[in-house]
């Protein structure tokens, strides 16, 4: 099928093994959905990633450009190319990393960029690329995480997770994960976590926690009738979960291909010194992490 007239995958490229998960994953997804993928690397002078800086045999625009490209090109050279072959676009801006995703997601299907790992957390609080394009971004981003594992030539029947809350942006998160499922012809979990920890302000005990477990099957059943296809054939499970919701679907995730959740996009600091279920979820999912925009 041709890509012509098909939205692209985008990546963001830094040289560190991070992005060259993400480009991995970029391939895979873009061979199951038939789709271009574009591989951009943004710098800029003042803010270059290390493996570009490092490259660099002279601190001039011109060397710097050089380095950059063929960071980029290493990368693209450590990851084997996909066999059906996938259409790829190769793309070095003399521009902040962020800002250059952002300007490029307009005209993408979903923005995709590795996650580090060691000293994470300094990295969130610093900046980092993948977090400020959490905030900025109004498309899809994916952060890879985690190891897929070595299924060979067979694909990963793994399912996809989705976080619900009865939310608009959950509900846009649960749309987005139905059409990931169904081109992967694998199955969709809806997980609710509905425990809190609150004063069950006078209604007695055992007649409170069992009106929340009631009220989470039934949010579930609303939104899988509300933003699911009557005519989609992807295998349904709706989860209501004693549990946080962060952990229930860290918990989920453990045996995903997927994780799917929505986020109002609010930014700022206190979201992420307070821990939002999305950010949550980025920090700690076993599985790469689609976090999507209202």
């Amino acid at each position: 099928m041709s890509t012509e007239h098909r939205r692209e995958i985008l990546v963001g490229i830094d040289g560190s093994d991070g992005s060259a998960a993400a480009l991995r994953w970029a391939y895979e997804t873009a061979q199951i959905e038939k789709r271009p993928v574009t591989a951009l690397l943004g710098w800029t002078a003042d803010g270059l990633p290390r493996p570009v800086y490092e490259a660099a045999v002279a601190a001039n625009h011109h060397a710097l450009t050089e380095a950059a490209t063929e960071q980029l090109e290493r990368i693209i050279a450590r990851i084997p190319a996909p066999v059906p072959p996938v259409e790829l676009r190769k793309l070095v801006v003399n521009q902040d990393p962020v800002e250059a995703l952002v300007a490029a997601a307009k005209n993408a299907e979903m923005t995709v960029v590795g996650q580090r790992g060691a000293g994470l957390v300094h990295r969130i609080l610093a900046g980092s690329v993948a977090h400020r394009l959490l905030h900025h971004s109004s498309g899809p981003v994916v952060v890879v995480r985690g190891t897929a594992p070595d299924t060979g030539d067979a694909p990963d029947r793994r399912p996809i997770i989705v976080g619900v809350d009865g939310s608009e942006p959950s509900q846009a998160a649960v749309r987005w994960a139905a059409a990931r499922a169904q081109e992967r012809g694998v199955a969709l979990h809806l997980v609710h976590g509905y425990r809190i920890d609150i004063t069950t302000f006078g209604v007695p005990v055992p007649d409170f926690y069992p009106s929340l477990r009631t009220g989470s099957e039934q949010l579930l059943k609303d939104v899988a009738t509300a933003d699911l296809d009557d005519e989609s054939t992807v295998q349904v499970s709706l989860d209501a979960v004693d549990d946080s919701a962060s952990h229930a679907l860290l918990q989920a995730a453990e045996q995903a291909q997927l994780l799917v959740v929505g986020t109002r996009g609010r930014g700022g600091f206190a979201e992420l010194v307070l821990g939002s279920t999305a950010h949550q979820c980025v920090l700690h999912a076993a599985c790469p992490v689609a976090v999507i925009h209202a």
